[in-house]
């Protein structure tokens, strides 16, 4: 049977609908396509624009070995994390109290050592940033509502060397369900400035 229903083999075919309609769909399905590409390519630029840049350190530190093997808690390294509105990094007085001398089998403790006789400052850079107007402080989160490291920090303490983001993304909604579950403030003005 041909396109027109007639059954016989030697009838010419129908009216060619396939030419003009064929182009219209055509056309629509090239306009889709070409526009999702371009919201795809959109997205992604936006998403990769809002990445947070690595952060680089100077030394591989390794958290783990501190905190879980030798029992450092947070402030021998942190100074200000009970008590001032950032933490604080650690200074090459802090890590010269006991990497003066090589401190076991690692290249990195060597490193560490090396630099340190170099008159390197070992400037540790921030890794947990948040937007300009934002106040927030360490002295009422750690000091006072006694939240541990890992609230915000995720298992930063359990890192083997420095991570190149921050492991958690803090962000205004991770920030209020916390207060919501402490009961805190919820009034946009104690954090916001």
């Amino acid at each position: 049977m041909d396109r027109t229903g007639s059954g016989s083999p030697s009838e010419p075919p129908g009216p060619d609908v396939s030419g003009r309609a064929g182009a219209l769909t055509f056309r629509r399905w090239h306009l889709v396509f070409v526009g999702l590409v371009i919201v795809v390519v959109a997205v992604s630029s936006l998403l990769l624009a809002q990445r947070v840049p690595a952060v680089p350190q100077p030394v591989e530190f390794n958290h783990q070995k501190h905190t879980e093997q030798l029992g450092l808690n947070c402030e021998f390294c942190h100074k200000y994390v009970t008590a001032g509105a950032h933490a604080g990094l650690p200074d090459v007085r802090t890590c010269s109290m006991c990497h003066s001398r090589r401190q076991g089998t690692s290249e990195e403790a060597a490193r560490v050592t090396e630099l340190i006789e170099q008159g390197d400052s070992l400037r540790f850079n921030k890794l947990f940033r948040l937007p300009d107007h934002v106040f927030y402080t360490h002295r009422r989160h750690v000091g006072i509502a006694e939240l541990e490291c890992q609230n915000c920090h995720g298992a930063i303490a359990s890192t083997k060397r420095p991570p190149k983001r921050a492991l958690v993304n803090v962000t205004m909604d991770f920030c209020m369900d916390c207060h919501r579950e402490q009961g805190a403030t919820l009034d946009c003005n104690a954090c916001h400035r």
